[in-house]
């Protein structure tokens, strides 16, 4: 592609490069609503069970678009128009805080089905949409389902049974889209900046102290790195420098005798 640039455009009638991107476009789009109510989930505690956790939130994954079972995702309706079968899959979560040491735990939240437990944390909405896919390139696999999804909960119905199992009752926003990978020919200003902003990391307690360690305005190297001599300790009097008086014949007749053990005794 030719170095194309726009004269006068932008921010001070800087110019700026038109260049050719490969992006997902969105061709169709619409809206659904789904509601499930006391929908039994099962949960896996790493350790113990559910009275050692105290339940804090839940949460959501990414939503994806799942194929049925032996039914195509597109089927031709016409030139431009496809059906779309398939199912929206949404994980879910539920974040506990354990007691002991007050940590956060995000486990995975089984849906039980007819008293069978799914293998996967995630609950399924089928859909079956007319959606514009010219039909030209939907031969040639060109287009491809996407989703997104926002989940509500309300915590008051939020009840737990059993030492592992709870009961979510779930509203879901979804956004159904029908994509195409495309080159597209956009107006750029050139590559981002790199930020000035240094990241603000949440350091280990031993990164810390290390770093405390290791600037010489905070912890000066040490002067004294050897023993300290006698002379040199203030508090300490030198006997060296003081007479010993001499000792009585009596001081050491009256002084206690060490303890010696009798014969009799083992």
């Amino acid at each position: 592609m030719e170095d194309a640039r726009i004269e006068g455009f932008g921010c001070g009638g800087n110019n700026i490069e038109v260049e050719c991107l490969k992006v997902k476009k969105v061709y169709f789009s619409c809206q659904l609503r789904e509601c499930i109510e006391d929908q039994l989930f099962d949960l896996d505690f790493p350790t113990g069970d559910r009275s050692d956790f105290k339940y804090v939130r839940t949460e959501f994954g990414e939503a994806s678009v799942e194929p049925i079972k032996c039914v195509p995702l597109f089927t031709e309706i016409d030139e431009y128009y496809a059906r779309l079968r398939g199912v929206v899959a949404v994980p879910v979560y539920l974040v506990f805080r354990r007691k002991c040491d007050g940590q956060l735990l995000r486990i995975a939240a089984n849906p039980i089905i007819e008293k069978c437990e799914q293998r996967d944390n995630k609950v399924r909405f089928p859909i079956d949409l007319v959606v514009f896919a010219p039909a030209d390139f939907l031969r040639q696999g060109r287009f491809f389902p996407d989703a997104e999804s926002i989940g509500e909960v309300n915590n008051n119905l939020v009840r737990f049974t059993g030492n592992d199992n709870v009961e979510l009752t779930i509203g879901f926003f979804l956004i159904i889209k029908v994509l195409s990978e495309v080159q597209l020919k956009v107006p750029t200003f050139g590559f981002c900046d790199v930020p000035e902003t240094p990241c603000d990391e949440v350091s280990p307690i031993s990164d810390v102290f290390c770093e405390a360690f290791l600037d010489e305005d905070i912890t000066p190297f040490p002067q004294r790195f050897f023993p300290p001599q006698r002379h040199q300790i203030g508090d300490l009097e030198d006997d060296d420098c003081k007479c010993k008086p001499k000792r009585r014949s009596d001081d050491v007749a009256n002084e206690v005798s060490p303890i010696r053990p009798r014969k009799d005794c083992r």
